[in-house]
Parts: C-alpha cells; sequence; structure tokens
C-alpha cells in the first residue's frame, strides 16, 4: 500500500498498473484511488480503470457509466486550462507560470484532457467491436476527437518542451529529448564580467539574454527539475505513440488522413517513446510496451530481412536493450518472457526464444489483462513448427486452441498432427476446425484465416485419407510420405507469411527445399507455393541463383494464367525486394512498386502483406529521396 507521504502520480502508476497485471485487483486497485477522490492524477486513474473494465466487460451501463466520467473529467480540465488566454499563455511561457506549483498544474491538466479524450475514442472502438449501432454521426465525431487529441498532444509537448529546453541541455536542432536529461550549466557572474569589451551594443545583448535565462531557470530550477522530467515524459507517450502508428499506416491511406490533419513520424515517435519509458508515472510502462511491439512485432522489416534491416542492424540492440531493461511492473512477468522469445527469435537464436516461451507458458493461473501464457502457447506452436518438431506443435496448437482462435488453431494443430504422420489424431483436430469454421463460415471473407482454411479444406482431407491408407496397410509407402508432405507444405506457407524465412535454421530451410523438390504431379496451386518456397529459402541460404528472374517467370506465369491470389501478391513483392537488392535492377524495383500500389482486392493473410508493402514502399520513398 502506498504511505500518506506519496506523489498521486505514483500512487496512479500503480493502481492501474496493479489491475493490468491481475484483473482480480480491481478491488485493490479502486481503494488505493480513493484516498484523495479530488486530486487529478487520481482522477485520471480511475479513467483510465474504468476504460480497462469496459474492454474486459463491455456491457451497455458499464459503457454509460465510463463515458459520464469521461466528462466530467474532460469539463474539469477544460475549466481549470481557460486562465488568462493568450496574457496567461505569454507568462506561462515565459516563468513557467506565477508560481511553480500552478505551472506543474497547467502542465498536468494539459495531459490528462488529451488522455481522457484518448479514453473516449478508445470507449466508442470498444462499442464497434462488440457490436453496438454507433452510427455514422458517431463515427464522424469519433474521428473528430482522435484529431482534437492529437491536436492536444502536440500543443502540449511543444509547451513542455520549451521549459524542457529552458533546464536541461537539448540541441537546438532536436525536437526530442535524450535520456538521461543532464541540467544545463548556469552562465556565472566572473564569467559575464570576463566577457569582451570590444562591442557595447554585443554586451548588453549577451547581458539580457542571459538575464532572460536565469530568469527562467530560477522559475523552473527551484525543487521543480524532476517535475519537469516527469510531464516531458508523460506528455511524450501520447505524442510519440501517435507519431508512430501514423507512420506505420499503408501508403495508400496516408494522403486520406492527413486530409484528417493526422501526419506521423516515425523516428519522432520512436526517441520520443524511448525517452518516456524511463518516466516515473502511470505513463512510462505504456511506453515500454509500445516499443517492445514495435521492435519485435511490428517492425516488419527487421522481421521479414527487408532492405532497411540490411541497411541498419541498430534494431538488434534496441530489442536487446528493452528486455533487458524493462519496467518494474514487467520485471519477473509472462510478458517479458512473450517479449524475450520474441527477441531471440529475430536474432535466429530459435532454441533459446523456445526455452523463453516455455518459462512464460508455464504459468499455473494467468489473471493479466491480455493472457501474455496464451500468447506464449500460440508463438511456442510456430516456434516448434519451425524447428520441424511436428507433435510438439500439434500439442501447443491443441492447447492454446481451447481458449484462443479456436479455428485458427485446431487448423494448425490438423497440419501439424498430420505432418508428423498421425493421421488420426489429425482427423480429430480437423472435425474440431471444421466445426469451428462452420460458426464463421458466412462472414468468411478474403483476407482472413477462415478464408485461407476454407481453401485448404479439400487438400487436408486429401492428404489425410492418403496417410490412413498407408498406416492401415493399403499400399503403399508413398502415399503416406505424400500425405505429410502435402500437410508439411501448407504448414510452410503459413509460417513463411506469418514469419518469413530469414530467421529459419539452415536445417529447416533444406527441409523445406527437400520437400518443395519431390512429387513434380502436384495441382498448381501447390506448384506454385513450392516454386516461390523454394526461391526465398534458396536466397537465404546464400546460393547464388537468378532470383530476379525466377521471380519474374512466377508472375508472368500467373499473369497468364489471370490467377490474383494470395500467392501472387506475394510473388510480386518478393521479386520487387529482389529488385531492389541490386543496384542494376534498382530503378525496375522502384517501378515494380506501382504493381503493389494497384493490388487492392483482398488476400488471404491480407494484414501480413499489407505489413511488408509498408515497409517495402516506405524504403523505395526513402531511396527517392535520396
Amino acid at each position: 500500500m502506498s504511505s500518506d507521504n506519496e506523489p498521486t502520480w505514483r500512487i496512479c502508476r500503480k493502481a492501474v498498473w496493479m489491475l493490468i497485471q491481475n484483473v482480480n485487483n480491481l478491488a485493490d486497485a479502486e481503494a488505493l484511488l480513493n484516498r484523495q477522490e479530488n486530486d487529478l492524477h487520481i482522477a485520471s486513474g480511475k479513467c483510465f480503470i474504468l476504460l480497462l473494465t469496459a474492454i474486459q466487460t463491455p456491457e451497455k451501463s458499464r459503457l454509460e457509466c465510463a463515458l459520464a466520467e469521461f466528462k466530467r473529467l474532460e469539463a474539469r480540465c477544460g475549466a481549470m486550462l481557460d486562465d488568462g488566454g493568450w496574457l496567461g499563455a505569454f507568462r506561462r511561457k515565459l516563468q513557467f507560470s506565477s508560481s511553480a506549483a500552478a505551472g506543474v498544474d497547467y502542465y498536468d491538466g494539459q495531459i490528462a484532457l488529451a488522455d481522457v479524450t484518448l479514453c473516449i475514442v478508445g470507449l466508442m472502438v470498444v462499442k464497434v467491436i462488440n457490436g453496438y449501432n454507433v452510427g455514422h454521426m458517431a463515427t464522424a465525431k469519433t474521428i473528430y476527437t482522435l484529431r482534437r487529441a492529437w491536436k492536444m498532444y502536440q500543443q502540449c509537448y511543444a509547451s513542455v518542451l520549451d521549459i524542457y529546453r529552458t533546464v536541461y541541455d537539448l540541441d537546438p536542432d532536436d525536437n526530442t529529448p535524450r535520456w538521461p536529461p543532464v541540467l544545463k550549466r548556469r552562465q556565472s557572474t566572473s564569467a559575464t564580467s570576463l566577457a569582451s569589451t570590444s562591442n557595447v551594443e554585443s554586451r548588453m545583448h549577451r547581458s539580457a539574454t542571459t538575464s532572460f535565462v536565469t530568469l527562467r531557470q530560477d522559475c523552473v530550477s527551484n525543487g521543480m527539475t524532476k517535475d519537469v522530467v516527469r510531464l516531458m515524459a508523460a506528455v511524450s507517450v501520447g505524442y510519440g505513440a501517435f507519431n508512430l502508428i501514423l507512420s506505420l499506416m499503408s501508403p495508400m491511406v496516408i494522403p486520406l488522413i492527413g486530409m484528417l490533419g493526422f501526419r506521423g513520424n516515425r523516428q519522432t515517435g520512436l526517441e520520443a517513446l524511448a525517452f518516456a519509458k524511463n518516466g516515473p508515472d502511470v505513463h512510462a510502462p505504456l511506453a515500454w510496451l509500445i516499443l517492445s511491439w514495435y521492435h519485435m512485432m511490428g517492425n516488419t522489416d527487421y522481421l521479414f530481412d527487408g532492405p532497411q534491416s540490411r541497411e541498419n542492424e541498430t534494431y538488434i540492440k534496441e530489442s536487446e536493450q528493452l528486455v533487458c531493461n524493462p519496467p518494474e511492473e514487467f520485471q519477473n512477468s509472462t510478458s517479458l518472457q512473450y517479449f524475450t522469445g520474441r527477441s531471440l527469435y529475430l536474432k535466429g537464436d530459435l532454441e533459446r526464444s523456445i526455452r523463453a516461451y516455455e518459462i512464460g507458458s508455464t504459468v499455473v493461473v494467468d489473471n493479466s489483462f491480455v493472457s501474455m501464457k496464451t500468447m506464449c502457447l500460440h508463438e511456442l506452436g510456430f516456434m516448434y513448427a519451425i524447428r520441424l518438431d511436428w507433435m510438439a506443435a500439434y500439442k501447443k496448437f491443441a492447447s492454446v486452441a481451447e481458449v484462443w482462435m479456436r479455428q485458427y488453431h485446431y487448423f494448425m494443430a490438423t497440419v501439424c498432427a498430420g505432418a508428423a504422420g498421425d493421421s488420426t489424431t489429425a482427423e480429430l483436430m480437423r472435425q474440431r476446425a471444421d466445426e469451428a469454421v462452420s460458426g464463421c463460415r458466412l462472414n468468411a471473407c478474403p483476407g482472413t484465416m477462415c478464408s485461407f482454411m476454407e481453401s485448404k479444406e479439400r487438400k487436408v482431407a486429401e492428404a489425410l485419407r492418403w496417410t490412413a491408407a498407408a498406416s492401415s496397410g493399403d499400399d503403399a509407402d508413398c502415399n503416406r510420405r505424400d500425405g505429410q508432405r502435402h500437410c508439411r507444405l501448407i504448414a510452410y506457407e503459413v509460417l513463411y507469411v506469418k514469419y518469413g524465412v530469414a530467421k529459419w535454421p539452415v536445417d529447416s530451410l533444406h527441409a523445406v527445399l527437400s520437400d518443395c523438390q519431390e512429387a513434380e504431379d502436384d495441382d498448381n496451386t501447390m506448384w506454385y507455393t513450392k516454386q516461390l518456397l523454394t526461391i526465398v529459402c534458396r536466397r537465404v541460404l546464400g546460393f547464388v541463383d537468378d532470383h530476379c528472374h525466377s521471380l519474374i517467370e512466377i508472375v508472368e506465369n500467373m499473369d497468364r494464367n489471370q490467377r490474383r491470389d494470395h500467392l501472387y501478391v506475394y510473388g510480386v513483392y518478393e521479386l520487387t525486394a529482389e529488385q531492389i537488392r541490386h543496384i542494376e535492377t534498382i530503378d525496375e524495383g522502384k517501378r515494380t512498386v506501382q504493381k503493389l500500389k494497384d493490388i487492392k482486392r483482398g488476400y488471404h493473410f491480407q494484414y501480413f502483406y499489407d505489413m511488408r508493402c509498408v515497409s517495402l514502399q516506405a524504403y523505395v520513398q526513402k531511396l527517392n529521396a535520396r
């Protein structure tokens, strides 16, 4: 529990993250916040908790209660900030308001207002996700509210940064502070007296400037330096998150969101969040989470061995630093094990990655806001599949299917059991996958896992029949091998789409090549799958082939046959990436990027394709700017 002298912003951090770590801690979190109900930080903490509980249990009454509380805090902050007009703004800019405490309260109010405005947007998203009819007017109002929150973060960030520059060293060209903050050295009286006296006018100018800076330093530095850092870190989370997320949008939607007033700079966002993760209040752990997500899940260039990752390997050190220096809320947590597993996989250390995920998945009871135990089991299924340990992969997928994304994980369990040659277990998993898929069949649209599973139903069933026939002694060892191989090829296809092949062990890559070389009588879909997998695996293994020519042949072949499925779009992506790798074909690669922009239909695994395209198109834009 907290002491009576503990700052309320620290109590807020304890309460909010206590609930996120364990949803059963709601009563304790509320008890912490009920001690000082009129405090601004406590009111903000209550709003965060109301949003979290609304996400967990989105009942209409709970959503209405949360919205009413958000509106109350919004009105309170608005009244608090309406003081003095332009004259009050000038006074705060000059000397951090007429008193230090008033200045801190003012900027705390700005940050709280931006945060609660974002909470209102989050509540609308919860309604949409849970099927509430919100209407077009409400949607338009939500977009306007989101834009207003973004403008608030921008304005508050600029104001606090101006104060920060007064107290701490920051290069005039830098718009994001660095950690740790370094206090400015004051100009001493003796140093001033020894200045050059050759020009009276310049001496007077220096004297006036020094007095102005000293005045502001006196107003801020006297016991206020820690508050300046806290405010700078707090506002940097919202400002940095907006910049980062907007920069990850598809180039096709950037003009549209730009018209709505949204523009983001990725590097600015990352630098702001890197500073914010060291802050002392409730925002700091969130900054660490966002950075960990980006570096280990959202940075597609890193994941798929894109052209930018080959030019700059600092991302490896950044991901290591994040998992080695987590905030106190995540030390020895399942979340930390999850991100450690991701980091190790992306470094190419599959065995240690599996061990980290295993530690995270062995938690007996996981009551965290997002079940990271489930996420660890999910990743373990794929890690074991990449290691070609098919039965271990099947067990993990079957386990996680009981609690999350049933059709997806039962399908993967089916394929992995079939790849291992266990037709009985695979058939049982297939039946469960069919039951789960039938529940969403009407909603299966291009781009979803459901649509992919439906397209593979006949092939999987056929492969399992071959395996079962061979197991019962009806001829044919070749049937058994073909059945297992078909299941493995389907698994490879999913693994390639979700993870790429750049980080796979050499033995796994050779196994893929071996499976792709067998049975030339496969149907067209399997043939294209094998051709694409062969090229990407040989490229990672360092074979000196004309990969560009091979990819051009595949894409042209599919063009002639009017194939426009997910294999076609991935073929175009790989061709573009390969052309950009080489100086002699880089201009051709820039032209091929246009094909990526023109492909607008829905495909299986649309999300992973879009992620790759965003990264590749951003790199081409950077090349054009050089």
